[in-house]
Order: C-alpha cells, then structure tokens, then sequence
C-alpha cells in the first residue's frame, strides 16, 4: 500500500493552521502561471493568485521565497534574482506592498478581493540546480522560483506553464486533469520537491512493478537509453527489495548531459542530475554514473521520507540545523555503492579499491582530528560549501566520514548479533518507525535502534565515533569481516603541498599541516614558478623533489600577494602510506559468514 506523505496525513498540523481562519482544503487554491517569451535574457515571467480567503482577516499579507533548497544545505539569494515585482487585486486595483526582509514581500490587503501578484526571476544557474533559462533549455527547482504563503503552504496549489515554442515539460508534479501544460500538487511543500524540465529533453518512459518512470535526458552524449533505462531497472529493483515498498505513483530520472558539471540532488518523486558526455565514453565513468544515481534514488527512503527532526519539515526561511546529516547523507554514500552490488554491476574487489580509497582519505584528513561528525553534520551550513583555501583542515565531513562510520556501525552490529542482523535492519526499522508525518528522528533514535539490533550498549562506539574524536579503528572491525588492513610504507621527499597548473605556474591548494611548507609560511593560493631557479609544474614537482635529500634546501619563487619572493624550504622524508585491505588467510565461519552477507559474495 503506498504511503501517503506528511502533508496529506498530519491532520493535525492542517488543524492548526485552520485556527487562523475558515479555510478549507477543499476550496483554497494557490495558482501560478509562468512563462519563458524570450530565454535569452533568462527571465522567468511569474504570476501567482489566491483567493481573498487566503487572507480575509488580514490586513496585509507577505510573500516568501525560500532561500535555500532541499538537498543541499546551504542558503542561495534566490531573491536576488527577483525584479519587476507588483501586486493587485482580482479586480485589477493596484495594491502597496514592500520589503520586509530579502526573501519577503508584504502587500497590503485591506479590502482588496483575492490577489495576484506578478515578478519576473533572472535565472543563470543551473550548476546549481536552481534556476536555469536560456536558449537550449530552462530548469526549475520551485524553491528558486516560486512564492508562497505560510498560511496557505498545506494547500493545494496548481501550475500552468507558458513553454517557449517547441519545448515540453518533465515534472514528478501531477498532470492536472483536462488541462494542457497545467500540473497540480496537495502543498507547497510537494510542490517545491517536484523539479521541472522544459525543453527539447528526450523523454523515454518505462514502467518498473507497475509504475510509471520516465527517464529524461537533456544534452547531446554518447548514451544508449535502453542500456540506462536497463540499468536503473536494476537499482530501482534492490531498492525496492532492501525498503520493501515504492513510495511514488511516478518517478522522473532527470539527467542534464553538461561539458564539466558533475552532481546530484534528490526529490520527492525524481532526482537531478548533472554528468559530463565523457562519462558515457568509458566504463569507469559509466560505473560512476551508476554510482551517483544509486546515492540519488537511495534518497528517496532515506532523507525524503526517513528524515532528520531538524529538516522536518523544512523552514524555507532559515538554517535548518540538525546532527543527522552523517546519516542522511553519509549512510546514503555508504549504500550507493552496496545496492549496486546487490543488483550486480559492482564486485567485492571494487568495494576493496573505494574501501582504500576511503581509509586513506580518513587517515589524511586533518579536520578529522578537531571536529566531529556531529559537528560535521551541524556546521553544513557554515562550512561544509565554503570553498576556502584548505578548508579541510577544519572539518571532518559527514559524507564520507559518515560513510565510513556507517560502514564500521554495519560490521559492528553484525558481528555482535552473530550475524543476525545488520544496519539493514536498522535502516528498515527507522523507516517504519519514524514517518515523516511525525516530524523525523534525532541521533539518540537512531541509535537505539542500532543497539536493538546488536543487543548491546553502544555507548562507546557512538561516544568515540559521533561525538568523539577517536581515530576509526579500521584494524578491528574490518577484521569482523574476515579483512586485515596491511600499510605500505614508500619514501617520499617532499615539502608538504598540493596544487594544480594555472598560468604556467602551480597553483597551492593545500598545505598539509606541520610539513616544511608549512613551517616556511606559504600557503593555499600561492603560486610556484621554480624550484632551484628550474621551471616546475604539478607534474613535474615530485621528481625535483625526488633529485635532492632530506634537509636539503628547497629555495623557491613564489608568487604571493602578487609580489615574486624567494623562499627557502627544508625538504624532508614525508612516508607516503598505501593502505591495502585484503583477506586474512584462515577466516572463522562467522567472518565467512558476514564477509558473504554484507558483501553479497562468496568468501
């Protein structure tokens, strides 16, 4: 039977907000128009009504825009790029109206009949998968285009769209009934987690037990679409298997095929993403589209409908500050690449290489040491999208630590329960048990849950790993699943630093701290010229360095605060350490036996 969402079910929450005025349901409506005449300039042209029913006993009432949008968390200006913004009543009586803050406009009301309010929205941005019109394409979060009213926010809402000739629509909104280019949803809510493509998008529609997914790809690759549609038959097949329901009447896999873009987002019924034509040209970079989408659909369970107190439900005019990001996102990174070996595209050696690669990054990561992942989780919105200079020397990173964590949390509870159960089973439990209708789950759920399961006290496990500081003991719990981590240790003279070519210089992108570099003052966003008066270059750096012996002098030519300097540096032997995970050789029946069930392989 298919869940109903929150908004739909919480009787309650609508009751609340009734107590305000006499609304009903049943003839409140909130309806927009939007229109494209000239993509060029990348203007959206935006019309929103409601009924004087909305606000008859106001005097004024304010207009929204949210500023920020679900899946990432960070605040946007989307009202930055609002313009032309005017107000009226149904009767065409121009009203007042002014700013009351960025993201708020207020109208004044007093005897006016309903309203319609009208603005235009300049949108540039669909790296962001925000806001995007030009001449190929135009992409809509609502969240970045649209108004709203708290008032009116639970309610049915209905959008006509004016396409530019020769464009289509895409949207997870519902088509509404006998009306052309005119979709409907139960709240703004829904409404603002319902993305919408219009354009020349190829639409390719297949259906998965019985429900209808549309595959949309907009941009020119070298793709086959019954190879994708094929392919995330599988991922919807092991997910549906691993949650036990599909909660969506539809689903829309929106791809946007770019030159260099790479990311996703997930929503209610669909989810976004952008991926580079090369992807298409190799099977590494197939494998990792795979991967990315296996993360996007996962979301719909785990973030969608199992979510965070704190994100639950959404404040579109605020921080959303909540600890559980590392489980929202984290869990999530830990699963896309399981569920693709549950539907059989990835093997256990491709666990093992993403498994190195993962260990390395935790033993390398400084802010691993003076933030934890619940800090990690709390501070996205402050830290985690600010791309500063060596950013990650302040911040662990509730995506990949809490990947990590989840990874360690699954084999804990697995070998403590014999086996019996896993994070599986946590995951399963926190669905049934915390619907979003009841405002989603804090830490100290999650973590009972866990204990449940493993039928002991986690205390420890939790106190170093989510609260604490305590480096991940990779060494014991790979070891419960019959795995051993063997270091390689190589010599490695070096200076401390990292970068990239730009402008036939290396440009500094991180000073790892306490190395020589660091030690002699230069910092990320430094440029390097020479090394003893010889020309370098990202590539080439490592052998000079190779060339010479530990304290040896390094002078180089720096280019800083736009001023040529010479810097001396003191090389020295800097290990580089390769972390291996490989079978320990004589393996007990219960490492066999969670190394097969976790792994879905044969020891």
């Amino acid at each position: 039977m298919q869940k109903l969402p929150f908004w739909a079910k919480n009787a309650l929450f609508v009751i609340i907000l009734l107590s305000a005025n006499s609304l009903t349901a049943k003839d409140v409506n909130t309806f927009y128009t939007v229109s494209m005449p000239k993509p060029s300039n990348h203007l959206f042209e935006v019309e929103m009504s409601i009924p004087q029913s909305g606000y008859s006993k106001d005097d004024y009432i304010d207009f929204k825009l949210p500023i920020w949008r679900s899946g990432r968390y960070v605040v946007f200006n989307f009202a930055s790029g609002v313009q032309e913004f005017s107000a009226a009543s149904t009767d065409r009586i121009e009203l007042k109206w002014f700013k009351v803050d960025k993201s708020t406009w207020r109208v004044v009301t007093t005897g006016a009949g309903g309203l319609i309010i009208k603005y235009k929205v300049y949108a540039n941005e669909f790296s962001d998968r925000t806001k995007g019109l030009n001449r190929e394409h135009a992409f809509i979060d609502p969240s970045a285009v649209f108004m709203y009213t708290e008032n009116l926010r639970e309610y049915p809402i209905e959008l006509t769209i004016d396409p530019y000739p020769g464009w289509h629509t895409t949207t997870g909104l519902d088509n509404a009934e006998g009306k052309e280019n005119t979709f409907s949803a139960p709240s703004y809510d829904y409404f603002a987690d319902c993305p919408i493509e219009i354009g020349t998008q190829k639409d390719f529609v297949f259906t998965i037990e019985g429900i209808k997914h549309t595959l949309s790809i907009q941009g020119e690759g070298d793709y086959n679409a019954d190879t994708v549609m094929s392919d995330l038959t599988k991922i919807v097949g092991v997910n549906k298997e691993f949650w036990g329901d599909l909660p969506y009447n539809h689903y829309i896999f929106l791809f946007h095929i770019t030159s260099n873009d790479y990311g996703g987002t997930e929503h209610w019924n669909s989810f976004i993403i952008d991926v580079p034509a090369r992807v298409f040209q190799s099977k590494q970079g197939y494998a990792g589209f795979l991967s990315t989408c296996s993360h996007e659909f996962f979301h719909t369970w785990n973030v969608k409908r199992l979510r965070p107190n704190g994100i639950c439900p959404y404040d579109f005019q605020r921080e959303n500050y909540t600890e559980e990001l590392w489980i929202a996102e984290g869990t999530t990174s830990y699963y896309q690449l399981l569920m693709l070996l549950k539907a059989g595209y990835a093997y256990d050696t491709n666990l093992i290489k993403n498994l190195q690669n993962n260990i390395d990054n935790d033993f390398n990561r400084p802010g691993n040491k003076i933030q934890t992942l619940a800090e990690s989780s709390f501070d996205a919105w402050v830290k985690y999208w600010v791309n500063t200079p060596n950013k990650w020397i302040a911040e662990s990173d509730y995506y990949s630590k809490g990947a990590n964590v989840s990874l360690l949390l699954d084999l804990e509870i697995r070998n403590h329960s014999g086996n019996e159960h896993s994070l599986d089973d946590v995951m399963r439990a926190m669905y049934e048990r915390y619907p979003i209708k009841n405002h989603g789950y804090v830490n100290s759920d999650f973590i009972r849950v866990c204990e449940e399961f493993a039928g002991e006290n986690l205390k420890t496990f939790f106190d170093s790993y989510l609260y604490g500081l305590t480096p991940l003991d990779w060494d014991k719990y790979l070891a419960y699943a019959g795995l051993r981590l063997k270091r390689m240790e190589t010599k490695n003279i070096a200076i401390g630093i990292s970068g990239y070519d730009m402008n036939d210089k290396m440009m500094i992108t991180y000073i790892q701290p306490g190395s020589p570099a660091d030690d002699a003052g230069l910092d990320a966003g430094d440029s390097i010229d020479s090394l003893n008066d010889v020309k370098i270059t990202s590539t080439t750096i490592s052998a000079k360095m190779n060339d010479l012996n530990e304290g040896d002098i390094a002078r180089l030519s720096v280019m800083k605060n736009n001023k040529m300097k010479e810097i001396d540096v003191t090389v020295k032997n800097i290990p580089s350490i390769d972390y291996i995970v490989e079978k320990v050789e004589n393996p007990t029946e219960l490492q066999k036996t969670i190394y097969e069930s976790w792994l879905n392989r044969k020891w």
